[in-house]
């Protein structure tokens, strides 16, 4: 992140420890993009920056290479937005299929060392990383800590002061195939606020509204639901069917949906009671968030809590101290 950025995080970190009137900033929400895409910096920037906010993006150099993303327009993130970048790993390999059939050194000299060296000769200021999938093992986490401050560990409810001993930091996903209602994520915010606590979101698009259809069920067959609205799909995403957006889901009780013919989806495992007629239910692209649900979610943390990269939580584990220091500077 860069100087500017990092001392006004310090600052709002400072202030955040007051524990004046309910209405005050408190507690922090901690956004983290994973893979890599132009849209970070056309579109998911601008539009946390207009909340006051920051991210972190966690890229894997394969797209990097692939043209999904560039190091500019990384480093454009980092200088005009004050994001931080982190590393997603070279190839997106699952490390603990890989360490399986290799060997832990191979996995860092050939997946994470790459990755920190191609982001850091491009003038990023890398200190943190992502396994590609959360997936890992006490021995490779502990390897990776070997060379960046802090990895992340998938939790339900992704709430906590800073960095754990082991060096991870929590993380809760906001993607459509892990789909959380709006009014959830109002209750994990209002949770981080109360509780003066870090609030750990990812996901990796932002999406249009139009990339998605929300409806209501109306038949459930062997494989097909029949909605209430016609269905748009996007053939080259992998889309999901959520099968009720009043509750909380996960990958175990998303369907992929293969096909769409008017109003009548194709669904992959449909399994017997899952989909229930006059349900509320989405479809759309399986690791991205509706636009009108992310601005949503923007506006009611931005009235409550702080906004801060995954850089900030680990260099100001103490918060205390830092804000005596920014107290003791002032006077």
């Amino acid at each position: 992140m860069n100087k500017m950025g990092s001392m006004l995080s310090m600052l709002l970190l400072a202030g955040g420890l007051s524990a004046g009137a309910a209405d005050e900033l408190r507690g922090g929400l901690v956004l983290q993009f994973d893979d890599g895409w132009h849209s970070w910096l056309t579109e998911v920037a601008p539009l946390v920056q207009e909340h006051g906010g920051v991210a972190t993006g966690f890229v894997n150099n394969k797209y990097i290479d692939g043209g999904r993303i560039s190091i500019d327009e990384l480093l454009r993130l980092q200088e005009d937005y004050g994001w931080e970048i982190g590393s997603h790993t070279a190839n997106h390999y699952n490390a603990p299929r890989y360490v399986q059939t290799k060997s832990v050194d191979d996995w860092l000299a050939n997946e994470l060392d790459p990755s920190l060296k191609v982001l850091r000769d491009g003038g990023l200021e890398v200190n943190a990383m992502v396994f590609p999938f959360n997936a890992l093992t006490p021995e490779v986490a502990e390897a990776a800590m070997t060379r960046v401050g802090s990895y992340r560990r998938i939790d339900s409810l992704a709430l906590a002061k800073g960095v754990r001993p082991d060096g991870s930091l929590p993380g809760t996903s906001i993607d459509t195939t892990q789909y959380a209602p709006m009014k959830l994520i109002k209750k994990w915010i209002d949770m981080a606020h109360k509780r003066d606590l870090n609030l750990f979101l990812y996901g990796h698009r932002i999406l249009p509204d139009s990339a998605f259809t929300e409806g209501t069920v109306l038949a459930v067959s062997s494989n097909t639901v029949t909605l209430d609205q016609p269905v748009r799909l996007d053939a080259a995403e992998d889309n999901v069917l959520i099968p009720n957006m009043a509750k909380r889901q996960n990958m175990q009780n998303t369907f992929s949906v293969s096909s769409a013919e008017g109003n009548r989806i194709t669904v992959s495992g449909l399994l017997p009671g899952a989909v229930e007629v006059g349900a509320s239910a989405l479809v759309g692209p399986s690791y991205g968030t509706r636009l009108s649900d992310f601005n949503e979610m923007l506006a009611y943390a931005a009235e409550r809590l702080h906004f801060y990269t995954v850089n900030d939580i680990q260099t100001l584990r103490h918060k205390e101290d830092v804000a005596l220091e920014i107290s003791n500077r002032s006077e």
